[in-house]
């Protein structure tokens, strides 16, 4: 029987991302999987080895500190123990010093592979891009979402073609599509995710504000997602009040559990993605999971996502009156129109936008790479 490539997969979002237990699943088929993650994580995935050791939280600065340097010992340990092929990035808890530990672990594994999710951070610190710039040079291969985020990452760094895989983000399994309860007659749209500057409510709430009476009595707009105000300290109920459009918007910025997610998505009519600059949207995806049709900003990843608006419909990028006709045609959609765009969705997920496709693609970028011998320069 053909060996297995060892993986090691560090990330600190589960249990509030499925990304990694989804992508698990079915690389597990192909790479003897490893994940260290967040300290709650509660999964049980078989044949997945998963390490719970990430702080998530909870403690004073001091007590932080203090889990946060048994974390990194707790890594240090599993790295040079592990005799793994491939160390692989998800994402970082503090990115500045895991940089450094794993530049210093290097001789204890054969391959370093990052997913660059972001290609810098979006609320972008003074250092960040020759911190990223230096560990994308370190690394000896980058997964990216898309070709938008390719072209981005090229834009910003000299990092050459070969150094890079494009790996499509899969649409979520995870979650039950539940029976679909009755509402009040209004068409509902659906903002979900983290809130933050980047992802347009504002816009949103001007496009809603731009509505006539009559069109705002057929629409609710929900509007759902955690705020951290340090990164986003815009006062939207106060946006909403003053707008007058608290009759036909439902905000609340508090986290959405897991448990909540198939009732919200599964009883939304639409999802809405008004963001100003994205480098891949996982909501977009999870979307498709509930066979939602989309309205978004016509923003590079989203066209590739929705295949150039197959899915729904494309606005220009920060414009409200373009969003809110926007609005106003898909309140006119006929059933036919409707299953049009479900089908569409059904079929980029078939064919692109698929966990197996995706990690059997990781598992090809794995074995040609141990293959080439040789490190990154």
């Amino acid at each position: 029987m053909k060996k297995k490539t060892r993986v090691l997969m560090v990330e600190q979002y589960s249990p509030n991302s499925a990304y990694m237990l989804e992508l698990g699943r079915e690389l597990k088929q192909d790479c003897d999987i490893t994940v260290f993650c967040r300290a709650d994580t509660d999964w049980d995935e078989p044949c997945i080895v998963w390490l719970p050791q990430f702080y998530p939280g909870g403690k004073g600065k001091l007590g932080s500190v203090f889990a946060y340097g048994k974390t990194l010992l707790a890594l240090s340990r599993e790295i040079r123990r592990g005799k793994y092929d491939v160390l692989h990035i998800q994402s970082f808890k503090n990115a500045k010093i895991e940089m450094k530990l794993y530049a210093l672990l290097r001789r204890y594994y054969k391959k370093l592979v990052m997913t660059v999710h972001n290609v810098l951070p979006h609320e972008l610190a003074a250092g960040d891009r020759a911190l990223y710039g230096g560990f994308y040079q370190s690394c000896d291969l980058l997964i990216v979402h898309n070709e938008a985020s390719r072209a981005e990452l090229q834009r910003q760094f000299p990092v050459p073609d070969e150094k890079i895989a494009v790996i499509a983000h899969g649409a979520y399994q995870t979650y039950p599509v539940g029976e679909r309860q009755p509402g009040d007659g209004r068409t509902r749209f659906l903002f979900f995710g983290h809130i933050r500057p980047y992802k347009g409510v504002d816009i949103l709430l001007k496009a809603v504000a731009a509505l006539d009476e009559e069109a705002r009595k057929k629409c609710l707009f929900i509007i759902r997602g955690k705020q951290y105000p340090k990164l986003d300290p815009t006062d939207y109920a106060a946006l909403i009040k003053q707008y007058g459009i608290s009759d036909c918007v439902d905000f609340s910025d508090q986290r959405v559990s897991d448990a909540e997610i198939p009732a919200l998505m599964g009883n939304a009519d639409i999802a809405l993605f008004p963001y100003r600059n994205i480098y891949g949207s996982g909501a977009l995806l999870m979307a498709y999971t509930f066979g939602l049709p989309v309205i978004a900003s016509d923003i590079p990843p989203f066209r590739e996502e929705t295949g150039e608006g197959k899915t729904g419909i494309l606005f220009e990028t920060e414009n409200p009156i373009a969003l809110r006709d926007a609005v106003l045609a898909a309140l006119n959609w006929t059933e036919d129109e409707k299953e049009a765009y479900r089908r569409a969705i059904r079929a980029l997920v078939s064919d692109k936008y698929n966990w197996r496709i995706s990690a059997g693609k990781t598992a090809e970028a794995y074995r040609k790479l141990l293959e080439s011998g040789g490190l990154a320069g």
